[in-house]
């Protein structure tokens, strides 16, 4: 049970602790901002309670008994617990406060899933803004810490460095139910005459042969810049999608075309912010996230 002895005790103890570091009690009571008669009395009472001379004052300073000595070795292992807490403190403290990230509205599905969870399970201070631009793949005129952009390798600004690059795999997809209705597309032709085509407001970031189909269809019945709201209209059967390959959507790969096209992402992160501690833990979620993207 805590008591007050043992709180003066403590106290004490850590006194002693010094004693053997600095090898005087006037030096103790410097370094601690304490009168050198209250760590005579903090020590003389520890030694009554224990029942043990723990001390022994000479001409060439304070030194330790046997008993002294054994009680030390133990107090540097309670110093180093108190050291691990408050280090911890310190580092727990840095990783808090706001982390933007910009991320083009046409890619937002792929890099919110709620994986960060995991993220905040080991970060609750840090909050993740998300910067989102209408009109342009790159980003290149939103200033955030950590930036995703779709621009030619070494088009971005000078502001920011490149951390990692990820090229992905797309295809054309359709719906379990959107094919049971209309079947698949045999050819090119059929396609472009009797399909119905979900494309993008957006598409400087696309490779050129979906543009050139896009531009082709005769029923383009969807469009926006957002690949979450293009997922979510091919699943509801409303039409063909171009789309990042992946398997677990349940959605059905048009690879009777051969339609071997890829994008690449670039996560990028600002100069400025690179070397704080809450950026870079977010900078390496993403780049570990973008990793292990199809």
């Amino acid at each position: 049970m805590i008591n007050k002895r043992y709180m003066q005790d403590l106290n004490a103890m850590m006194l002693l602790l010094a004693v053997d570091k600095y090898q005087s009690k006037r030096k103790v009571a410097e370094y601690t901002n304490t009168s050198i008669d209250t760590v005579n009395k903090y020590l003389r009472n520890l030694e009554h309670n224990l029942g043990s001379q723990l001390l022994i004052n000479n001409t060439t300073g304070c030194h330790l008994t046997k008993r002294g000595r054994q009680i030390v070795e133990k107090l540097y292992d309670v110093a180093d617990i108190l050291e691990q807490i408050y280090t911890q403190r310190v580092e727990n403290n840095k990783f808090k406060g706001n982390v933007s990230i910009a991320i083009p509205s046409f890619a937002y599905a792929l890099f919110h899933t709620g994986s960060e969870l995991d993220f905040w399970e080991k970060y609750p201070e840090i909050k993740i803004t998300v910067l989102t631009n209408l009109s342009s793949a790159n980003n290149s005129d939103i200033a955030a810490d950590l930036l995703l952009s779709f621009s030619f390798e070494g088009k971005w600004s000078q502001n920011y460095s490149l951390l990692s690059k990820k090229e992905m795999k797309m295809n054309m997809f359709a719906s379990p139910k959107y094919v049971k209705k209309y079947g698949l597309p045999q050819n090119t032709s059929d396609l472009l005459k009797n399909h119905h085509l979900i494309d993008y407001e957006e598409s400087s970031c696309l490779p050129p042969e979906w543009k050139n189909l896009a531009n082709q269809a005769k029923h383009c019945v969807f469009v926006s810049n957002s690949m979450y709201a293009v997922r979510k209209a091919v699943e509801n059967g409303w039409g063909i999608g171009f789309l990042p390959n992946d398997e677990d959507t349940g959605l059905i790969s048009l690879d009777n075309f051969n339609f071997d096209s890829k994008i690449t992402f670039y996560l990028l992160v600002n100069e400025k912010a690179k070397n704080m501690p809450r950026v870079k833990a977010a900078a390496t979620y993403y780049k570990n996230y973008l990793e292990m993207l199809a």
